[in-house]
């Protein structure tokens, strides 16, 4: 394409901000639309009147090698908004009581597991071999296949990593995806798995501080413009139909399209994309004022339990449960109760009757993201040359996440 006159951005979530915000930083024109009435998309906060404070709509597990969310939020000087952890990660197991860290030194080689009191309990060195199988991946690999799915490090150690990165069980999970993480991550010593957390919440830290960057550059977003379709003419974008208004497009204009997986279906029905979808359920407990929470062990991942993993907030304990569509048909007082009662035992608070509570289900969180469903998203192809993708489910070598969204919007400009 000849030189890019302006760029048409739809959709204000993560990626689409991103985009935005890397485009006016090499001085392009710009025009952003969003759907809804709020930027953010599912990642970030609100005010809830029943518990009366602020909270995400999501939790996120960010780690210290995902760059492209640490150079974004420098770009939006979020920075400082940010607490680093130790690459310590602590479980919980509700069927033995039995608690243990898992500690990834800085070193390359995983001497950690050499030494019994930092492995799992009751694992010995061979159990681990099992990561060489990743080594030799194909495309094609179920995480099942690689790990044989048995035994005490399936399920105190690859279940949880995957349900936790995939939002998939371990019978349905790409091993592609599962190690190009693992490359990125555990693979290259502690100085890449450090957990980062916002001080406060999303808005904080991502949604607020794009916003004010843009707005220093005289940027306001578009709301409440849902697109509705587009018009194209020699294989480029000519029209842009919202609710509310038509927007034509130039010769050498570029539409960047950061919307969801349904919603890039619904402009172009012709691709078969995966129908599959993940739901994630995040419950937050308003704490009592007289308990007092570590808040030095931020995540407590939960061993035979319906909990995955324990947040702790400045004034909330918040939960998630990943690829939970069993859980459609419990209700949220039924599902807060059992929760609640595990979240009892794992951070001893016994006597501690069942506080004011929020269940959110995000059902369509994330495709299933299995080896057919990532080659149906490689396979998009042909589109207008004009028009380029943005959104976590566009990276295919890598999970549906922030870091993948961040990563697309990026790229997005930089095509």
């Amino acid at each position: 394409m000849s030189k890019i006159s302006k760029t048409y951005i739809i959709g204000a979530g993560i990626s689409g901000l991103t985009a935005a915000c890397y485009a006016k930083h090499k001085k392009q024109e710009i025009e952003i639309f969003e759907a809804t009435g709020q930027a953010g998309g599912r990642c970030r906060s609100y005010y809830d009147k029943a518990l009366n404070f602020e909270i995400d709509n999501g939790n996120h597990l960010i780690l210290s090698a995902n760059i492209n969310f640490i150079n974004f939020c420098k770009l939006i000087k979020s920075e400082k908004t940010l607490i680093y952890y130790d690459s310590k990660f602590n479980f919980y197991d509700l069927k033995t009581d039995n608690r243990w860290s898992i500690k990834i030194p800085k070193s390359r080689f995983p001497w950690w597991i050499f030494q019994k009191e930092n492995r799992i309990p009751n694992t010995t060195i061979l159990n681990y071999f099992s990561i060489l199988n990743f080594l030799f991946c194909s495309k094609n690999n179920y995480v099942n296949d690689l790990i044989l799915g048995s035994g005490r490090l399936y399920k105190f150690f690859w279940e949880p990593l995957t349900l936790g990165i995939l939002n998939t069980n371990c019978k349905e999970a790409s091993a592609y995806l599962l190690y190009n993480v693992l490359k990125k991550s555990f693979l290259k010593g502690g100085n890449y798995c450090g957990i980062i957390q916002p001080n406060h919440n999303w808005n904080e830290t991502l949604i607020n501080p794009a916003l004010n960057f843009l707005k220093k550059k005289r940027i306001e977003i578009n709301y409440n413009n849902i697109l509705k379709k587009i018009e194209t003419e020699n294989d480029l974008i000519k029209k842009l139909i919202f609710n509310k208004k038509e927007i034509s497009i130039n010769k050498n204009d570029r539409v960047i399209m950061s919307l969801s997986l349904n919603g890039f279906n619904k402009i172009f029905p012709k691709y078969s994309l995966p129908n599959e979808f993940n739901t994630i359920v995040n419950i937050h407990f308003k704490v009592p004022e007289k308990i007092s929470l570590n808040k030095k062990e931020p995540i407590l991942g939960l061993i035979n339990s319906k909990t995955h993993w324990i947040f702790i907030k400045k004034n909330y304990i918040s939960i998630t449960i990943s690829d939970a569509n069993e859980l459609e048909g419990l209700s949220s007082e039924d599902l807060a109760t059992l929760v609640w009662n595990e979240i009892k035992r794992a951070l001893d608070l016994k006597k501690i009757q069942i506080p004011k509570y929020k269940v959110l289900r995000e059902k369509k969180a994330t495709y299933k993201q299995s080896p057919g469903n990532i080659n149906l998203i490689k396979n998009i192809n042909k589109l207008p040359k004009n028009l380029f993708l943005a959104g976590d489910w566009t990276v295919s070598n890598f999970p549906s996440t922030i870091e993948s969204s961040i990563l697309s919007g990026k790229n997005s400009i930089n095509k």
